[in-house]
């Protein structure tokens, strides 16, 4: 499907379910049994219809992520924390970065890499698929299309749910995510806080369940809430939190204690750092291209947070130390060339480092006045990288270097 299409045919979602919203009738509330689909000719059927089209719209975006391993192992998750309706689950990763997950009234499933960046654990990106796929078990999308009476207060959703896709990106990503898109997603999956409190009680079960710690449904929250307080805009701190796209509510404290205390229930156990390092294992095929999205949002103290967190154990200094390098380079406050060569030159220090962090840093060293680490850094990025477009850029500035007498 093309863009253009793609959008025709969200539109068109919209349109039917505003339509269905005026006249249709009550809505089966029993939860089907696995594999049971809607009957011909209901309301439900219709916003399933709706849920096939927005999922062809995913299955062929450009977003997708189409790594076989990543796949499989985020589909085996949701797989086994759906249990007995692990046939009725379809998983889709996004590279979208974004903390998200949807579950469509159809089963259909996103998972956004934005969202797998910030889970520390196998732990916690399963209290997540569970809290997801409770809404799925629980047919949320049905009860909530029962306050959608009216075609007033369904175009209101729908308006809703475009601004507060604008008011979370601090800068256009429209290339990234089709407005349409999100707003015809956000109209039908926007759930109340009894279905959000439902679905977190369940998700913590469900992976529970699985062995999993009980402990991770508030850890994540925690997290989130304390990197969002670190965002460099205002109007995102005073969110509290930004968890979803089609969040219906803040994330607030009462939510995190909630699942505090359902952990203590449950009996929660702790994870440790070989948990969190099995996970990065998985993560870390795709750890540079997410991080660089996050680049996007340009909130450099919310990336600034998290990247600290993911270079808490020790794991991919080179990366992670380039990328605060990148973010300091970006911001430009007084201070900034400083901040940003001390994180080069931490870059440069691991085998992992990204080569253009040699390049970065010539320049800086050079812009500091050091220029004789700034010809090491441009030395060794002309060998790394003797085929880089930019070279004779970096030709030319050893040129203006070595007529130096420093």
């Amino acid at each position: 499907m093309s863009r253009p299409e793609g959008l025709k045919t969200m539109a068109g979602g919209v349109s039917a379910l505003v339509l269905m919203a005026s006249v249709s009738p009550a809505l089966a509330t029993q939860v089907r049994a696995p594999g049971e689909p809607p009957a011909a000719n209901t309301a439900e059927a219709g916003l399933w219809g709706i849920s096939e089209e927005t999922e062809t719209y995913a299955r062929r975006s450009g977003d997708r992520n189409n790594d076989p391993a990543l796949n499989t192992y985020v589909s085996g998750l949701t797989c086994r924390v759906a249990g007995q309706h692990c046939k009725d689950i379809r998983v889709y990763v996004m590279d979208r970065p974004v903390f998200n997950a949807m579950a469509a009234p159809n089963g259909y499933v996103e998972v956004w890499s934005g969202l797998m960046l910030r889970a520390s654990t196998e732990d916690e990106l399963a209290f997540v698929l569970g809290h997801e796929v409770a809404h799925f078990l629980e047919e949320h999308s049905f009860e909530r299309m029962r306050t959608l009476r009216n075609t007033s207060t369904a175009l209101l959703v729908f308006s809703l749910g475009a601004a507060a896709a604008g008011v979370y990106y601090q800068v256009d990503v429209s290339a990234l995510i089709d407005a349409v898109y999100l707003s015809s997603m956000a109209a039908y999956m926007g759930y109340n806080q009894s279905h959000e409190a439902q679905s977190d009680q369940m998700g913590l079960e469900m992976a529970h369940k699985l062995g999993l710690d009980a402990s991770a449904g508030a850890l994540i929250w925690e997290n989130l809430k304390a990197e969002t307080a670190a965002s460099s805009f205002r109007r995102v701190r005073t969110a509290e939190a930004f968890g979803s796209a089609f969040r219906t509510h803040p994330l607030t404290s009462e939510r995190i204690e909630a699942l505090g205390q359902q952990a203590k229930t449950l009996g929660a156990e702790g994870t440790g750092i070989e948990d969190r390092k099995r996970y990065r294992a998985i993560i870390r095929p795709h750890l540079a291209d997410w991080i660089e999205d996050e680049h996007r949002h340009r909130d450099f103290g919310r990336l600034l947070h998290l990247l600290e967190r993911l270079g808490a154990d020790g794991d991919d200094l080179g990366l992670i130390n380039y990328h605060k390098g990148e973010v300091y380079r970006r911001r430009r406050d007084e201070g900034d060339d400083l901040l940003a060569a001390n994180a080069y030159r931490a870059a440069v220090a691991h085998a992992d480092v990204p080569v253009a962090a040699y390049r970065e840093l010539g320049a800086l060293e050079a812009k500091l006045g050091n220029g004789a680490a700034a010809r090491d850094a441009f030395n060794k990025y002309r060998e790394l990288a003797p085929q880089a477009d930019d070279q004779w850029i970096v030709e030319e500035q050893l040129s203006q270097l070595n007529g130096d007498n420093v």
